[in-house]
């Protein structure tokens, strides 16, 4: 056990969490006779561009057979053991990390593949590593209800999150107010093949959340100087890449640790009252005939059009407005997310979100007529958008 200050606590703390966290085999046999291997976690350093610190490592898996993580992953994808095979990973990085005494105040990064989100977990013990659970788009818009349950789990047993490969496909900029990330992760290998138009609008984007939300802004793939640069330029406090250190096992000797990462706090709750409750409580809704409302829905689509691959669009269309014009958008907009007629009671919902812009529409019949309200408080918008996404059946198509 290392005897840098602040390890991870007791030797019963570690067993009594890795006993409740892992409980599954680090080593595994994928059937069918695909792979049969141990996994090895190595270590790449976090450090803070501001004063060089380290901050924390992210655990990689390798594979020890010597084959790569993305043949062992694609084959248990293919054997159905992705689960297993994901949570194994996780379980040799805590239990390397454990053994090296990697305590507060530093951070593990440990990622979660998009097929295989579904983590039980117990609250951290006093002096552990601040977790960080790295997921990407992909696994919000693959398994919406799975994720989002997953990631309020998580937060309420002290673990944070962060957003992967944000800018390398536009679809992360429109769900990222979604995750409501502590730590927003940059690849800028993939930044720097955009055009300079691309690049602006992704570091806007993120500028607005990362200040919105109070979350740390992360740039990996820095390993030129050249690199560098851009990642300052970007407005990155961290940073990740071969310039600052290669993968490997942590050292015997831990380095002196830089700032504790400071997580940004839990995101919304993505139940309780309906989106039509919610928006009318702060604003009085308009009585008008059903055609006036229509036109007001029809405005909110207008506007979600012009977002681009970064917006979503999220319905609930009531039982008599089952429309095809949801369709229309799948191909321009990042996201698109319908829930069944009817879903959300006897009410009608439509919510855009995008870098900058949100807007939530919502109605009921009232006797003859509609009551309605359209609401552009980014905070409310972003609650109703998270309250639809929670309820959207699982791999539904994109696009």
């Amino acid at each position: 056990m290392n005897s840098t200050p602040g390890v991870i606590g007791s030797e019963r703390q570690i067993s009594t969490l890795l006993d409740a966290c892992l409980n599954f085999r680090v080593q595994w046999t994928v059937v069918s006779g695909l792979v049969t291997s141990d996994v090895v976690a190595v270590f790449q350093p976090i450090v803070d561009l501001r004063d060089g610190g380290v901050v924390g490592y992210e655990a990689l898996a390798r594979p020890a057979d010597g084959s790569s993580p993305e043949e062992l992953f694609a084959a248990a994808r293919a054997a159905g053991t992705l689960a297993e095979v994901d949570a194994a990973c996780r379980a040799a990085a805590l239990a390397a990390a454990s053994a090296a005494g990697l305590g507060a105040p530093y951070a593990l990064f440990l990622n979660a593949d998009a097929g295989a989100l579904e983590l039980d977990v117990p609250e951290l013990p006093h002096g552990s590593a601040t977790l960080i659970i790295e997921i990407t788009e992909e696994a919000l818009t693959e398994q919406p209800e799975a994720v989002l349950r997953t990631l309020t789990r998580l937060r309420t047993r002290g673990w944070g999150v962060s957003l992967d490969d944000v800018g390398a496909d536009s679809r992360s900029l429109a769900v990222m107010p979604l995750v409501y990330p502590d730590v927003i992760k940059l690849d800028l290998r993939l930044l720097e093949a955009r055009s300079t138009g691309d690049l602006a609008r992704v570091v806007t984007a993120v500028g607005a959340e990362a200040e919105r939300r109070h979350a740390t802004v992360l740039a990996e793939g820095i390993d030129t100087p050249r690199a560098m640069e851009l990642a300052r330029a970007v407005g990155a406090t961290l940073g990740q890449g071969y310039l600052l250190g290669e993968p490997g096992p942590l050292p015997d000797v831990l380095p002196p640790p830089g700032r504790r990462l400071r997580l940004a706090g839990a995101g919304a709750d993505p139940s309780g009252p309906l989106p039509f409750q919610r928006v009318t409580n702060w604003k009085r809704p308009v009585r008008g005939p059903l055609e006036l409302a229509e036109r007001a829905a029809a405005l909110l689509t207008d506007q979600a059009s012009a977002l681009g691959t970064t917006g979503m669009l999220l319905a609930a269309p009531d039982r008599s407005h089952a429309s095809e014009r949801f369709e229309e958008l799948r191909s321009s907009l990042g996201f698109v997310g319908v829930l069944d007629a009817g879903a959300l009671e006897d009410t009608w919902t439509e919510v855009a979100l995008g870098p900058g812009y949100g807007a939530c529409f919502v109605a009921k019949r009232s006797g003859d007529e509609w009551l309605f309200a359209t609401s552009y408080d980014r905070e409310l918008v972003v609650e109703c958008a998270l309250l639809l996404m929670a309820r959207l059946p699982q791999r539904q198509p994109l696009r």
